[in-house]
């Protein structure tokens, strides 16, 4: 049932112990067979877990492996919970998914939320040694290609002005947009105030200083560790609990671990912080899109205008600046006009986000997004516009 399209003389230079190897999960009458000496080809060593198909995976089992095949029974609610919850906790892996009597149109299905391949029930060892070589061979063939996701920066032209609230809504919006399989991943990288996590309702145990300390021990599994589901659709990597010092980031840190989460994720968010400093350049330069966020102040729009200057100063592309006014006022006589702003600015205005205070205040307090449960907002629906063209712009063939 799997595509087996790897060169044989590629799969003769990988084993299953490649990055982390693979781990089977299923009942143990299914994995009986493959337990047998050799059973996945000479030299294999693929972990095995055995569960039924209904009961949930135990805490941090798939962490460090970098393909799960796991045993699903499409008829249990529990057992397409477990399939679901493992795509959203461990986007980054190659799944397989193992099925008894397949549907082509439930093949079909699976293949287009992002599962990798499909293995028969009961297993053929020799079939599935090349399904999971195959999955291998992407992951391998995706980091050598540098086929990494677009990075989005969001910075604010002054604090207060709204970008974190537009970054974790902006964040959502893209997810709901993406039609790829490994999601959208949010970092916060205000280093000394970062409150992505408390608008978002979630208190992570690791953060993205780990990250920034491990040095070379830096990979797919630590940093899956700091990922936290936001249930919005998105993940999170949250800023430090504590306030760093931002002076001493190693900028090569900074762009290793920003590279690694290009590589598990078909979309990166930055949230910058509101200082500039040589690695904030550097993580803006690596960026495919700039969101820069002011209000109609006039203190804002000067600080927004130098930051474009800035921009161009380290030769980003003007036409990869998106700008964002936040809190506009919906007024017959608008103290600003749009096109007053866009002149103040010399670039063009990708939108302008109502003034919404009240709901959103209101929304954060409780750790939810202003439109979460149904609720109409003009705010969201602007948010959604700005993802649905920024996603247009970066989709990648």
């Amino acid at each position: 049932m799997g595509n087996y399209h790897l060169p044989l003389e590629l799969r003769d230079s990988i084993s299953l112990t490649t990055s982390g190897g693979a781990l089977i999960i299923a009942s143990e009458e299914n994995l009986f067979p493959l337990r047998l000496d050799g059973a996945l080809g000479e030299g294999a060593a693929a972990r095995f877990l055995a569960l039924p198909a209904d009961q949930a995976l135990p805490a941090g089992e798939i962490r460090g492996a970098v393909v799960v095949v796991l045993e699903v029974d499409p008829t249990s609610n529990a057992s397409l919970q477990r399939l679901a919850t493992t795509r959203i906790d461990y986007p980054g892996i190659s799944l397989i998914v193992a099925l008894r009597d397949a549907s082509v149109s439930l093949v079909r299905t699976l293949i287009r939320q992002g599962v990798a391949d499909v293995a028969q029930l009961p297993f053929q060892p020799d079939n599935l040694a090349a399904q999971i070589l195959d999955a291998l061979s992407a992951q391998t063939e995706r980091a050598d290609k540098g086929d990494l996701a677009p990075m989005i920066a969001v910075a604010g032209a002054t604090g207060g002005c709204g970008a974190t609230t537009v970054i974790t809504h902006l964040a959502h919006a893209i997810a709901k947009a993406n039609t790829g399989g490994r999601g959208v991943c949010l970092i916060d990288l205000d280093l000394q105030g970062g409150d992505a996590a408390s608008y978002l309702g979630v208190n992570p145990k690791v953060t993205v200083d780990e990250l920034l300390d491990a040095g070379s021990r830096i990979d797919a599994a630590l940093f899956r560790s700091a990922v936290i589901d936001t249930h919005l659709g998105f993940s999170l990597v949250a800023a430090p609990n504590d306030i760093k010092p931002i002076d001493r980031v190693d900028t090569d840190q900074m762009l290793s671990v920003l590279g690694l989460a290009r590589s598990l994720f078909d979309y990166v968010l930055v949230d910058l912080p509101p200082v500039w400093n040589s690695w904030s350049l550097s993580v803006t330069d690596a960026s495919d899109r700039i969101l820069l966020v002011s209000d109609a102040s006039i203190n804002s729009l000067r600080q927004a205008k130098r930051r474009i200057r800035l921009f161009g100063e380290i030769d980003f592309p003007g036409s990869q600046i998106e700008v964002a006014i936040n809190r506009m006022e919906r007024k017959l006589f608008r103290p600003v006009s749009e096109d007053a702003i866009a002149d103040v600015l010399g670039a063009a205005i990708s939108c302008t986000l109502p003034s919404d205070s009240q709901a959103i205040s209101a929304a954060q307090d409780e750790g939810r997004l202003v439109y979460e449960g149904g609720a109409k907002s003009r705010f969201g629906s602007q948010i959604d516009a700005l993802a649905n063209s920024m996603c247009q712009r970066l989709r990648r063939v």
